[in-house]
């Protein structure tokens, strides 16, 4: 006995959804510069359940290093460079809803199709927002991730806990910050990139710089019209990723609507988004309204953490004045 009009129109979204999903996720993280630069770099990591993520830090290079000359001993006690940061679940989810009328006055096949992909789309489209707002936010102020603005602080001295370890305790948990208030980016700009960037090959037990810079539209636009020929030259990579992008020394330099008036100096090598691979943009089943007829709503779902592992190796400008 065939089912109801209900039941097949169920599997037909949930289908459609199957097969457009990979391509939904592709797009999300394909529409903003830096979550793109994270992905082509493989810094999109599954991570199977778990109540929290753990994630070792090396904050300390070993001690027991020295010169000797003949007959010197050496020191053999034993060193442990390693600590743990604990991250906490973050879950995105977007609603579809489909009327029982809907779905009886547009029962032809092509119309159900355009009603699925263009509520697709939409839902897409409300997900990658979201996403990247959180991405340049601070601190979560409920179920969000914490942002940039958290991870990569103005003031990195404060006493806050940020994957549960307290900043202001431990020197080794700070991120650079340079304050560009009154410091006009005609004049400064260059000299405050240059510093910035300087320290955080200094002070990230690394020796490596950053590896992307990303500024918000108005500093990109002023550093691309005023500085130097020679400053302004192009990254093959991120070229050949479709992200505009203009070079300062040999780190490439993107931007994005959300980052404002800060310039963040990031080392991605230590920054990783883990989500899940069983809530990774699906569909839960359809679920009848209560009290509403044949009306249906379903989810999709994302579990995720955004995540630092060496926050000395990153840095942040903040209050950019372009005038």
């Amino acid at each position: 006995m065939p089912g109801s009009i209900s039941e097949t129109l169920d599997t037909l979204y949930t289908t459609t959804w199957y097969h457009r999903k990979q391509e939904v996720a592709d797009g999300i993280f394909d529409s903003y510069p830096l979550m793109k630069w994270m992905r082509s770099k493989g810094h999109l990591k599954t991570l199977i359940g778990g109540r929290r993520i753990e994630q070792p830090i090396e904050y300390v290079v070993n001690p027991q290093v020295s010169w000797i000359t003949k007959g010197s001993t050496v020191t053999l006690a034993d060193f442990d460079p390693l600590t743990v940061s604990y991250w906490d679940w973050k879950y995105l989810t977007g609603s579809m809803v489909r009327f029982g009328i809907d779905d009886q006055q547009n029962r032809g096949k092509m119309a159900i199709f355009n009603i699925m992909n263009t509520k697709i789309n939409n839902t897409r489209r409300a997900l990658t927002k979201d996403l990247e707002t959180k991405m340049f936010a601070g601190q979560a102020s409920g179920n969000e991730f914490d942002g940039l603005q958290w991870l990569v602080k103005d003031d990195p001295t404060t006493s806050s806990t940020i994957g549960n370890i307290n900043q202001s305790t431990y020197t080794w948990w700070r991120n650079q910050a340079a304050n560009m208030t009154g410091r006009s980016f005609t004049t400064y700009g260059v000299i405050d990139m240059r510093e910035m960037y300087n320290d955080i090959i200094t002070e990230s037990y690394t020796g490596m710089p950053c590896d992307v810079i990303v500024s918000g539209q108005a500093a990109f636009q002023y550093y691309e019209d005023n500085v130097l020929d020679y400053y302004r030259t192009y990254s093959n990579k991120l070229g050949d990723l479709g992200i505009r992008n203009i070079m300062f020394k040999e780190t490439p330099m993107i931007w994005s609507p959300s980052c404002g008036t800060r310039m963040y100096f990031l080392n991605t090598d230590y920054f990783y988004m883990y989500y899940d691979p069983m809530w990774n943009f699906d569909m839960t089943e359809w679920k009848s309204i209560p009290n509403q007829v044949e009306d249906k709503a379903a989810q999709i779902k994302f579990a995720c953490a955004l995540v630092c592992s060496n926050r000395r190796a990153q840095g942040v400008i903040y209050n950019v004045d372009t005038a």
